[in-house]
């Protein structure tokens, strides 16, 4: 472990929006799960903050003890790589094809032995061999799941997740679910951004811990 280090990966102190509103403080270990209540009206940008990519207004977020502005650019974005998101919305880059797009955070971060990983969380999610075309040409349901392979691929110690299974079939919910259980089980820590989540979801993430606000 390093200098400043903690066995807590992610933690957020008196973390508010820019609009007025309760703080919301809470921690997350190794392959536990926390849901944060995130409404898309809600104005916080949750995803954002506690990948460090930006600062909230009012707040701070520490992954793995050190507070993300205390991270230099280039240390910050090395952190970054160690963490898988699914994004609500967007996520992809239009002047790539699918299996590019799958690749991209691989070759941003120079990670060894990558190919063996995609295809692995590829086969697993049912899109193997990944689509060499554009976003418009490969149907929705695919491209959901080549962005969940991008966020697993990488062998994350942390997963943020941002109403990762929106309209998705069941039977695809069901692989989702199984990939957050390995995962968890290989010490990765979940996050789970979404404004409800219901009572099979919350069983096949147990033990899941819920976020709240802080008490005015």
């Amino acid at each position: 472990m390093g200098v400043g280090e903690s066995s807590e990966l992610i933690r957020a102190e008196a973390v508010r929006g820019a609009a007025p509103g309760p703080a919301w403080s809470f921690a997350l270990a190794p392959g536990a799960a926390l849901w944060i209540p995130d409404g898309e009206d809600a104005g916080l940008a949750w995803l954002d903050w506690l990948t460090g990519i930006e600062p909230p207004p009012h707040g701070q977020v520490f992954w793995k003890g050190v507070e993300w502005r205390d991270r230099g650019p280039a240390a910050a974005a090395a952190e970054r790589g160690r963490l898988g998101c699914v994004f609500a919305a967007g996520g992809l880059l239009a002047n790539l094809d699918m299996d590019e797009n799958a690749w991209l955070p691989a070759r941003i971060h120079r990670r060894a032995d990558a190919a063996a990983g995609i295809e692995r969380w590829a086969r697993f999610f049912g899109v193997w061999p990944l689509p060499a075309e554009r976003a418009p040409f490969v149907r929705e349901r695919d491209r959901r799941k080549i962005l969940w392979v991008r966020a697993f691929a990488g062998n994350p110690e942390a997963l943020v997740l941002e109403r990762p299974l929106r309209d998705a079939p069941a039977e695809d919910r069901t692989l989702f679910l199984a990939a957050v259980r390995e995962a968890r089980a290989a010490g990765c820590a979940t996050v789970w951004l979404d404004e409800d989540l219901d009572a099979e979801t919350r069983a096949a993430l147990a033990p899941l811990a819920q976020a709240a606000p802080e008490s005015a």
